[in-house]
This record gives structure tokens, C-alpha cells and sequence, in this order.
């Protein structure tokens, strides 16, 4: 069998070609999973375990936005009913696991009358080469005009679009709703036991984003993403362990299709180190270090540096309840400036319940975001709060609640954020910035009823105060849901 992969290190052009061959990596690391090429399956068939899950669900999403000014651009708004099916296969061994999720979604808009087809693809696998050394395949793939949709992962678990700079998505404005794109994420990671309190672990992600129709100058900026990372963990002894990583990552935009020049090819590099001395099961004290740079390859936007330092305190206080306090100082540093001294700190409190459960997390830090798809990137100084509860009413009704607080300040903002500001004149890092609060709180319902069958009630409300009359608004969002799942073969 022959397959054939190609990861173009700097995408400049566009052709319907490149546009059917966006697949390729998925459909052939789909085809080495099945071949037994990446994946060999054991001899061993009664140590083997498959199952094939089908579900079906239809959705009835309302979002209304309003604007705090006379803001001219896209509305944001929606009213579309749709249907969602979606297969799931899972394949377990002893040495090795296979997951494959596909879900596509026929949706009809009623405000212009559209009809449109969303698509989401996981492709998993994960491979034990011996006792020591594990390597894991994966492959993301979604197709939607929703950068907050939600979908459920191969392995359960509800996922929206959070970035860790490696393998998971990158975060898209918001305020850009109702843009239809696709991004895909391709990754490949191993780890390897070097000794019995050693391990390392390192990989490489490739992700892309592109538009699938708008008009320029009002679309996400398009760019292809190319992320390594290594890591080192080891145990000194029961009350000692410590760990390092690394990340590099190349970010390559279409100059075509950026909303201003100044959003441009970029290196970002990462480096984090930490050291805990466990006291005890109940207490340990970690010590933290990073720093994060990044070099623009353009010489009309700087680079920028951030190092952050802290220490704290991680407390069990009973077997229902943890919290983990901490802070130090910071300093950043934007290329041509002064430095500017600030302090980064958390807060992470949990409470877990038979029925009921509890979190509470504050953070104030400096932030690295350069793949939002819009100028709103590069170093930013950010205060979050966030209130989760969770209760099992019933065996079969379940509840949560959510609200949440996050104050960005953009340090040399670029574009359009950047005049909104004033452009005053900079000496000293932080001077110029461009600010948003961000308000949030949802409440959700779910009830599951003849085995198969789910109905859930989702409704949300976000605030944004920004400087621009384009993130002045605030939004209502409903969302109404019927599903049935249910095992459809199992051997």
C-alpha cells in the first residue's frame, strides 16, 4: 500500500485541487489505522474489543446579538434547525487503541434561507511499542461557521475550541461568528520511560485554518501552524520530582488573506520548568518558570518577551475538596521598549460530591495568542474568573451553571486594534494596549429518558466591551436538543 502525505511548509496559493485534497492526511492515516500499518492489531482476537456506536441528534439554535452602536458589519445572528448523525467506532487491545468519530450536520438558516453542511472528524491512535515506550496518532478535522460549536470526542468528552499551543485548536475571535471555515490539526506524540522515575515525551502538530467562502477583508486570517515540543519529567526521590519542556512553533499566514500586513509570519518559542517538593499526601509546593517569545518576521511589528516565576501551595483538604494558591512576579518586554514588572497569580478550588460538584478559578497572567485569526493577537496581560457547578437532580436529569469574568489588555496591538487606541506615543511596554472585558453565564439542562434517548436545553448569555463598535454587543444564545444513541455492534 502506498500513501502519499505532503505538508507544505508555506501555503500561498489556492486551487479547487488543494481544496479536495484537504482531507488527505485524515483519509490516509484512516487507511494505515485499517491497513494495520501504524496500528497492527493483535493476534490475540478474544483480547480485542470493538464497538460501534450510531447516534442521531436534532437541534433547534437561536443567537440573537445586539450592538452598542451602529456597527454595520455582520450581525451574528441566527436561527437555524438541524440534523446531526454520527458514527463512532472504538477498538481496544492489549497493546493498542483505535477511536474513529466522524459527524456531519445538515443545517437550514432561517433568516436567509441558507442550507449548510458542518463536519467533524476524530481520528485516534495509540500504540504500546513495548512496557516503556507509547506513541499516539491523532487527526481533528471541523467544517462549521461556529467557532464555539461544541461536539462530542471520540472518547466522550465535550470539547470546544482551547488551545495549548501544541495539539489542540486554536481559539478563533469570536466576534468573527458566521464566517464559514475549516481548520485541521494533525498530530503525532511519544513518550518513552527512560529509567523508573524518568520519562520524556515529545511531538509535532500541523494545523491549518482556511476560509470557504466570504469576502476578504471581512474573513478569519488564514495560516498553516507547525508546533514541536519535547518534554523531561523525573522523580529526585518521594518528596522531589521536577519537569521541563519546549515548544517551537512556525506560524505561516496568506498574505491574501490577512486584514493587515502587520499580521505576519511569526516564530513563537516556549520554555517551561517546574519543581515540586511533596510534603506529604495532603500538600505539595510547586515552583514554576516560563517564558514565552515571539519573533515576526516583519520588520513594522516587535517581537515580544514574557518571563513569569511562582510559587504555591497545593492543599487536599478532605477527600471532597482541593484548592491550589499561588503567584510571583512577571516581567514582558516588547522589542524596542522598556520592560514592564507586573505579577501573575491562581486560585483553583474544587469540591466533588456523589451528586454535586463545585470549581471556582481566578488566574492573572501574561498570555501568548498569535492564531486567534484576526489582528486581535500577540502578548496579552489577562484577569479570568471562572464559577462551575454541576448536580445530578435525578438518575436521569442532570444540571450545571457556569459564570465567567476575563479582562484582556493587548500589549502593542496591531491593525485596526491599534488605531482604536490612539497610537499614543510608547516608551515603556504596556503604554499603548488595547482593552476588553469579557462577561459570560450559561445555564444547562439535560434529561435522558428511554435508555436511548437525551433532551437537553442549553442558554447562555456573553457581554463584550471592547474599543471597537465590533466586540460593543451582547448575546443571547438558545439551544434546544434532541438525541438518541445507542450500541449498534459489539465484538
Amino acid at each position: 500500500m502506498h500513501c502519499k502525505i505532503s505538508l507544505s511548509p508555506n501555503v500561498r496559493t489556492r486551487s479547487r485541487s488543494y481544496y479536495r485534497e484537504r482531507h488527505s492526511f485524515s483519509a490516509c492515516l484512516l487507511t494505515l489505522l485499517v491497513s494495520g500499518t501504524i496500528l497492527p492489531f493483535s493476534s490475540e482476537v478474544e483480547a480485542r474489543q470493538t464497538s460501534v456506536i450510531g447516534s442521531v441528534g436534532t437541534g433547534f439554535d437561536i443567537r440573537d446579538r445586539s450592538y452598542d452602536t451602529d456597527y454595520s458589519g455582520s450581525t451574528g445572528d441566527q436561527q437555524k434547525i438541524s440534523i446531526k448523525p454520527t458514527i463512532t467506532v472504538t477498538s481496544k487491545g492489549l497493546y493498542d487503541l483505535m477511536s474513529f468519530q466522524y459527524s456531519p450536520g445538515l443545517s437550514y438558516e432561517f433568516k436567509d434561507g441558507e442550507t449548510d453542511i458542518d463536519q467533524f472528524l476524530n481520528v485516534k491512535a495509540q500504540r504500546n511499542m513495548s512496557s516503556k515506550w507509547l506513541v499516539t496518532f491523532a487527526d481533528r478535522y471541523k467544517y462549521t461557521d461556529d467557532s464555539e460549536t461544541y461536539y462530542t470526542t471520540a472518547e466522550g468528552d465535550q470539547t470546544s475550541g482551547a488551545d495549548d499551543g501544541t495539539e489542540t485548536e486554536d481559539t478563533l475571535s469570536r466576534d468573527q461568528t458566521g464566517r464559514r471555515y475549516w481548520t485541521n490539526a494533525a498530530s503525532i506524540r511519544t513518550s518513552y520511560a527512560l529509567y523508573e522515575h524518568t520519562m520524556i515525551d515529545g511531538g509535532y502538530t500541523y494545523s491549518v485554518l482556511r476560509n470557504e467562502q466570504g469576502s476578504r477583508g471581512s474573513d478569519y486570517d488564514e495560516y498553516d501552524k507547525h508546533a514541536f515540543s519535547a518534554g523531561l519529567q523525573h522523580d529526585f526521590n518521594p518528596n522531589w520530582r521536577s519537569s521541563i519542556g519546549a515548544n517551537v512553533i512556525r506560524g505561516l499566514f496568506d498574505s491574501s488573506s490577512t486584514s493587515s500586513s502587520s499580521n505576519s509570519d511569526l516564530y513563537q518559542y516556549g520554555l517551561s520548568t517546574r519543581i515540586d517538593y511533596v510534603h506529604s499526601n495532603l500538600d505539595a509546593f510547586p515552583f514554576k518558570y516560563s517564558l514565552t517569545t515571539t519573533d515576526y518576521d516583519t520588520s513594522s511589528r516587535s517581537g515580544t518577551t514574557a518571563h513569569q516565576w511562582s510559587l504555591g501551595w497545593e492543599h487536599a483538604m478532605n477527600q471532597h475538596t482541593r484548592v491550589s494558591i499561588g503567584g510571583g512576579p512577571s516581567y514582558a518586554v516588547t522589542e524596542g521598549l522598556d520592560g514592564e514588572w507586573s505579577y501573575n497569580a491562581y486560585l483553583n478550588f474544587s469540591q466533588k460530591f456523589e451528586h454535586t460538584s463545585y470549581s471556582l478559578q481566578l488566574t492573572k497572567e501574561f498570555e501568548t495568542n498569535n492564531f486567534s485569526g484576526t489582528d486581535e493577537s500577540g502578548l496579552e496581560d489577562t484577569y479570568n474568573a471562572r464559577f462551575n457547578i454541576a448536580h445530578q437532580y435525578t438518575k436521569a436529569l442532570r444540571g450545571n451553571m457556569f459564570a465567567r469574568y476575563s479582562k484582556q489588555s493587548q500589549l502593542d496591538p496591531q491593525g485596526i486594534y491599534r488605531t482604536a487606541t490612539g497610537i499614543t506615543p510608547q516608551t515603556t511596554t504596556g503604554d499603548n494596549t488595547y482593552d476588553k472585558d469579557i462577561y459570560e453565564a450559561g445555564v444547562g439542562l439535560n434529561y435522558a429518558f428511554n435508555q436511548w434517548y437525551s433532551l437537553g436545553l442549553r442558554y447562555s448569555y456573553y457581554v463584550s466591551e471592547g474599543q471597537l463598535d465590533s466586540d460593543q454587543y451582547d448575546e443571547h444564545r438558545v439551544i434546544l436538543s434532541l438525541d438518541m444513541s445507542k450500541e449498534l455492534f459489539r465484538w
